[in-house]
């Protein structure tokens, strides 16, 4: 069951490496495949000893001729001793690198050199326990095999602890909902999997470069080496075992899920906006109502000044009624024109604050009277292009007015623009007790060209251009809605440092 649940895990992983080629995805296959080294050294070194009870065959070898296989399996102690080795080792090396690449912690993240040095312990263990290396340090003197074996278990109990502690501080630091799911995942999973490898790393791999040699000191604690352990031990082996599985398996399979189908959405917009792209021109053709309208509007002041009594008050209605619609048309095809190029994002160091500014008082231009309560927590720094991010805030806030606007709430209507820093993130808070949005509709809002507001002056591209924005920007878009209650959506975009502060006015890069 151990080597069926560690090839699994090693599937899944390296699927998911593939698929995100990120260095978390890229630790987590090396986590996976120290635990699969570790628990082959470990089935292959009980077979060659003898066995294990029958209560712990299943856990191992499944049947009694699948462990006689292993048993006469051809491979030398060196090997053997040198496979357990690598297992044992890398894996709180690649846990730690995981746990710190989690981490939002401050001195973690400001300390670059922390994930070279954690490589320091793993690869002086992996130099002492090489076969020649280890031998000719402990033939003399057996007793230098305890002091490596405390030295290794030290530093890979510290590991262990210190990166447990770092996912599960950055689990309840988490306040958002969607990021404490994912987080949620990949912690129980990493959890797991350590309970895994703490029931089998007390073996020391110098029990195996010296299987024949009678004085050197073995552990007669490990409960898989006993034949008539207590029953309470076998249950703790077993049961452990049995739930680490199902629950490292059920959360790497329901992180790579969730992380699969954020990369199908991406995937399908990106097709859906490409489709729309090419039917641009069908939506500008669409515009010829309009055209006929005026074309009518036309034909009626030809007519008007055909009477004999002109009516100036008529005539002056339908030209205004005119050039509303020729400024409809015009702001429609530029708005067009702007979404389908391709832009251009050039990202400087911009205050929080005048971001927030300057979307307000495009939103006061539009909507006068509209009253919005404003939180600012604090100076907040962010690398931003000002213009698209102003514009992205600005579509957010008319579409929280016109939800609230929607649901008729009156004087007891509310938007709320809320900007505050969670970790490495500054983050923006637009939120509104509108109508809503339906659960059935969340994941259309982003298509282009979607719009529940059969209107003249909305076709649905200002969600999809404020998700491409805040893409841009290295940010992340969510959305939490009830229809009736309201919407929430939070723009989560990574700080601008603070040691970087006195480049402010500096330009720093630019993002096509």
């Amino acid at each position: 069951m151990l080597i069926l649940l560690a090839v699994i895990l090693v599937i899944i992983s390296i699927w998911m490496a593939v698929a995100k080629k990120t260095r978390e995805s890229g630790y987590l296959v090396g986590l996976c495949v120290s635990l699969l080294l570790e628990i082959c050294g470990i089935m292959i070194f009980i077979a060659k000893k003898g066995g294990v009870s029958s209560e712990l065959l299943p856990l191992f070898y499944f049947t009694k001729k699948i462990k006689t296989e292993v048993q006469y399996l051809m491979i030398t102690l060196n090997q053997l001793g040198f496979l357990v080795v690598l297992g044992r080792t890398l894996f709180p090396f690649f846990l730690a690198e995981l746990a710190i690449g989690y981490s939002m912690v401050g001195w973690v993240r400001q300390k670059p050199w922390l994930p070279v040095a954690v490589g320091g312990f793993p690869v002086i263990t992996l130099a002492l326990y090489l076969p020649g290396v280890y031998r000719a340090m402990t033939s003399q003197e057996s007793d230098i095999s305890m002091y490596l074996n405390g030295f290794a278990m030290g530093w890979m109990t510290f590991y262990i602890i210190a990166s447990i502690v770092l996912l599960f501080y950055e689990q309840f630091a988490v306040s958002f909902k969607f990021a404490k799911r994912q987080l949620r995942y990949i912690v129980v999973c990493l959890a797991s999997m350590t309970g895994i490898y703490l029931l089998f790393y007390v073996q020391d791999p110098g029990q195996i470069y010296y299987f024949y040699n009678y004085s050197f000191r073995w552990m007669s604690d490990a409960t898989y080496m006993r034949v008539n352990a207590p029953w309470h031990a076998y249950v703790l082996l077993i049961g452990g075992c049995t739930v680490c599985c199902i629950m490292g398996f059920g959360s790497l399979y329901r992180f790579t899920r969730l992380h699969f189908e954020t990369d199908k959405e991406d995937v399908v917009l990106e097709r859906k906006f490409d489709t729309a792209k090419i039917g641009a021109s069908t939506f500008v053709h669409s515009m010829k109502n309009q055209l006929l309208s005026s074309k009518v509007i036309f034909k009626r002041i030809g007519q008007a000044y055909e009477q004999p009594q002109v009516d100036v008050a008529k005539i002056k209605e339908y030209v205004d009624t005119l050039e509303e619609f020729n400024n409809a048309m015009l702001t429609r095809m530029e708005e067009l024109y702007s979404f389908v190029k391709s832009n251009s994002i050039y990202m400087v160091p911009t205050s929080m604050e005048d971001i927030a500014e300057d979307a307000l008082q495009r939103f006061r231009r539009k909507y006068p009277t509209g009253q919005i309560d404003v939180s600012l927590e604090g100076e907040m720094w962010i690398l931003s292009d000002k213009i698209h991010l102003c514009e992205a805030l600005y579509n957010l806030l008319v579409n929280a007015q016109e939800a609230v606007d929607g649901a008729d709430r009156g004087e007891t209507g509310k938007v709320t623009l809320s900007c505050y820093s969670r970790r490495q993130y500054a983050v923006i808070e637009i939120s509104d007790n509108g109508i809503g949005i339906a659960k059935s509709h969340l994941k259309k809002i982003f298509d282009p060209f979607y719009s529940s507001k059969n209107s003249n002056s909305n076709w649905g591209m200002g969600l999809y251009y404020v998700r491409e924005i805040v893409k841009s920007h290295l940010g992340t878009l969510q959305v939490e809605s009830k229809v009736g209650e309201g919407s929430k959506i939070y723009i989560l975009l990574p700080r601008y440092d603070s040691y970087n502060s006195d480049r402010k006015n500096q330009k720093v890069g630019k993002h096509e």
